[in-house]
């Protein structure tokens, strides 16, 4: 089958664009022919991308060949629309949610992506897979008319968080799109309850109860692995960014970023902080990492979050509450991996915990939101931290997966701390298909891989299980509650995993496999991708 995958932003990163990605692999190791219509301006350094063609003139008659990936880049104006802003090379970025985005260029960005997707289309296209409720469906449903050709939805859950409870005339363009789309995909029971609450209003026009099915996100147990060798992990990983730098060497330098002076009086302190962030390259690995890298032995747990730096997803609170973990595991690690124009708080928060000034660190934490705690809360939790404690936590910047895949499997414990509703818990299946140990969150689409853990292991979930504060700035989980609660479950979990101490990996490596066998039994993309290219009643 020719299947085609829209998707109106790049390849690289997390959530839907990984999502994309994986799918389009899994198609294609069926030996279908696979095109992806996204924005993707660098698609030649994708190393699974077989061919691609930059604007809609280009695009060519015939399809793919059977068993290759194309990707194709329709013309939109370079005028990205997106549900929360983030800076994108070679483009002018407008949320969608805010009016200074106008209908017009709303409507230019549908006819100008259809007109891309048309072309594709008249080369014989068996099924589409849209992404998101916004914008990828209505480009579905005007591009396909007439032609005969069926087209799902896969729900995210931003663009409804983002952009349809923010600014409902866009619920338009939603309905529009849901009403002639074959099947209505969602990866977790939470996003099929957000479907029913977001669209109950028009339910029956878009026969959202007939046609809404739920297919769980995957991984590709081929990409992540268990821990072979500590050291030879390490010169694996550190080789593999290196080539990384090369092919993208404008990643975040150390001594090329000055932070702000005196944060505490700074009129518009994150707008500062997200022009450092846009002075470097934010989607690729920082290119003094080899320079910095502090080698991990055996016997030091490391903790980490992996992911986008935003201030939902609790990384500030992570780090306010590290010092309590190394009051306990002098030897403990943290390690902080992804991408993002929150960065910079990170930085500034480190900076002034080894400086001692709890005003310049409350200044950082608050700034943009990005910690959910008072002024009092966090001078609570302040604690000067010595150089070598700083030197035990490491910001590394964007990593791909051929970089995760070395680095992750030393990870002791993945921290999944975000406070916004998640349409589902990526982080944990592909942290525990390289065995490595999650604590997460309680709340939306998290919930459902922990309850099939669960399922199948009720004592290894409840050391899993992270109780949340409901409430906050974002709703599902108050950060103020977990600057005190992250450290103590993951020093549980570190006590479950290490029971002799931690140079006996014995029940470690146990659990290790454990995690894996069940992250491939139930969340491998072989099986769930063969479900999403089916008609909804086949």
């Amino acid at each position: 089958m020719h299947l085609v995958i829209l998707h109106g932003y790049v390849l690289r990163g997390t959530g839907s664009n990984i999502y994309s990605t994986n799918v389009a692999k899994s198609w294609r190791s069926m030996g279908h022919a696979i095109t992806i219509v996204c924005q993707e301006l660098k698609p030649d350094t994708l190393d699974y991308v077989d061919e691609y063609f930059i604007g809609t003139e280009n695009i060519p008659k015939t399809a793919p060949s059977p068993g290759n990936i194309r990707v194709v880049v329709p013309d939109i104006d370079k005028l990205l629309l997106v549900y929360v802003y983030n800076k994108y090379e070679g483009f002018t970025v407008k949320e969608l949610r805010d009016p200074s985005c106008s209908l017009e260029e709303i409507e230019n960005h549908i006819e100008k992506t259809a007109a891309g997707l048309r072309r594709v289309l008249e080369q014989g296209v068996d099924r589409v897979l849209s992404n998101h409720t916004l914008l990828s469906p209505v480009i579905a449903k005007r591009a396909s008319q007439d032609t005969g050709v069926a087209y799902d939805v896969k729900v995210h859950g931003s663009a409804i968080t983002y952009a349809l409870k923010v600014r409902p005339e866009l619920m338009k363009y939603a309905v529009e799109g849901l009403k002639y789309c074959d099947k209505i995909v969602a990866g977790t029971s939470y996003i099929s309850k957000l479907l029913e609450e977001t669209f109950a209003d028009v339910k029956d026009e878009i026969q959202l109860g007939r046609k809404t099915v739920i297919i769980p996100p995957g991984m590709d147990p081929d990409v992540f692995q268990l821990l072979g060798d500590v050291k030879t992990n390490q010169e694996n990983f550190l080789s593999k960014v290196k080539e990384f730098i090369s092919r993208k060497p404008g990643g975040r330098h150390h001594s090329r970023v000055q932070l702000p002076a005196d944060p505490a009086h700074q009129a518009d302190l994150r707008g500062s902080l997200i022009s450092l962030a846009d002075s470097y390259d934010q989607w690729a690995v920082d290119s003094d990492l080899p320079e910095r890298w502090q080698w991990v032995s055996a016997d030091e747990p490391i903790i980490c979050y992996f992911g986008a730096y935003l201030n939902t997803k609790g990384i500030g609170e992570i780090l306010a509450g590290f010092s309590t973990i190394l009051d306990q595991i002098p030897k403990a690690r943290l390690f902080v991996m992804g991408y993002g124009s929150y960065r910079e708080q990170m930085e500034g928060m480190l900076d002034s915990l080894v400086a001692g000034d709890v005003e310049s660190f409350i200044a950082f934490a608050q700034a943009g939101g990005f910690v959910d705690a008072t002024s009092e809360q966090l001078r609570g939790t302040f604690r000067k931290m010595s150089p070598e404690e700083r030197k035990r936590i490491m910001i590394t910047g964007m990593l791909e997966h051929s970089q995760l895949r070395e680095i992750l499997p030393l990870v002791s414990v993945v921290i999944v701390s975000t406070k916004c509703a998640e349409a589902f818990g990526m982080v944990l299946v592909e942290a525990m298909s390289s065995g490595v140990f999650p604590v997460a969150n309680y709340h939306s689409g998290i919930t459902d891989v922990l309850d099939v853990v669960k399922r199948v292991d009720p004592s290894l979930e409840d050391v899993m299980h992270m109780e949340v504060h409901p409430g906050g700035k974002h709703g599902q989980a108050d950060g103020a509650h977990m600057i005190a609660d992250i450290p103590k479950y993951v020093m549980r979990a570190l006590s479950y995993l290490y029971p002799n101490g931690y140079s006996d990996n014995t029940q470690r490596a146990k659990v290790a496999n454990k995690l894996r066998s069940i992250s491939i039994e139930y969340f491998s993309w072989s099986k769930i991708c063969k479900s999403l290219s089916e008609p909804l009643h086949k």
